[in-house]
């Protein structure tokens, strides 16, 4: 019985690892931030990106611009490998009181052109993902993400539709 557990326990954690594919491209070359999110059979974009202007626990975000966001998190942690997160926010209480909820993951696959930078560098790349089950009173739901992000470390990137130039603002 203990064997058997173990063995599941190790399995989960194996196939867990195998569904997060990471890759270093320094040859990538991104101009614009385009990701379509797609949540139940609502289709939306996300094209702002800022950033927490922290170069040894960097976390770069790609989002809308609203009063509900659904977040695309790339943090490069120093020493770790790069993790591709969702979080939902949302300007009230929506998620048992709380304005945020972390959602894990199913798989994520990240490409990125490095795993380091200072302010004023440029990270972009391609992300792809699909969250686990979300509850919610009908039932539930999943959220998918599929696209290429552009942005400059220290900055807030922020437009609002595809046809628009970024508004580039200094995060200070």
């Amino acid at each position: 019985m203990r064997k058997t557990l173990y063995i599941l326990i190790l399995l989960t954690f194996g196939l867990n690892l195998s569904a997060q594919e990471v890759v270093i491209n320094s040859e990538i070359k991104i101009d614009s931030t385009e990701l379509k999110i797609t949540q139940s059979d609502f289709e939306f974009y996300a094209y702002s990106t800022l950033d927490n202007r922290k170069t040894d626990s960097l976390i770069v975000t790609i989002g809308n611009v609203g009063t509900s966001v659904t977040a695309i998190k790339i943090d490069l942690t120093e020493n770790e490998k790069p993790k591709v997160k969702l979080t939902l926010w949302s300007d009230y209480g929506e998620y048992d009181g709380k304005n945020t909820l972390d959602v894990e993951l199913e798989f994520y696959e990240l490409e990125i052109n490095a795993t380091e930078f200072k302010k004023g560098d440029r990270i972009m790349g391609r992300v792809k993902g699909k969250s686990k089950m979300i509850p919610n009173n009908s039932g539930g739901y999943q959220i998918e993400f599929d696209g290429e992000f552009s942005h400059i470390i220290g900055k807030l990137m922020i437009k609002k539709k595809a046809e628009q130039s970024f508004r580039i603002i200094d995060n200070e």
